[in-house]
């Protein structure tokens, strides 16, 4: 089984790909300790912020490193607690998209390819672009 991790509970932003079989397969880390430091303790929004600028890029660079797709991810977990409620909102925001995509993906209907083709020969400039 693969799954990623995410951990965003407080000042740390943690990624990790683990496979049931071979253990970590890749893992990221990144510190908001600097950040923080001018104001002597964390702030709850900007390391809120600052998770969700940081989780796709370290999430991408994980896969990446293990020379894996998100298609072959089996699960993703995240942090549920304790931590900073804003904090734990962006991991389960950020993984329950993940883990929602295949489906959602799945589930996306096609486009009528004989109706954009009547589209694009009366507004060639318009917003229908299915090849058909």
């Amino acid at each position: 089984m693969l799954v990623l991790g995410l951990e965003t509970s407080c000042d740390d932003t943690g990624v990790a790909l683990l496979d049931s079989d071979r253990g970590i397969l890749a893992q990221a880390l990144h510190s908001q300790v600097a950040m923080h430091e001018r104001y002597g303790g964390v702030v709850p929004e900007l390391a809120s912020r600052d998770h969700f600028a940081r989780l796709s890029p370290m999430i991408l660079r994980c896969m990446q490193d293990a020379a894996l797709p998100l298609s072959e991810l089996d699960a993703v977990a995240w942090t549920q607690g304790p931590g900073l409620a804003g904090a734990l909102l962006v991991g389960a925001s950020v993984g329950s998209a993940l883990a929602l995509a295949p489906a959602y993906a799945q589930a996306q209907p096609k486009p009528d390819t004989e109706f954009c083709a009547k589209m694009r020969a009366q507004d060639p400039g318009g917003i229908c672009t299915a090849k058909g």
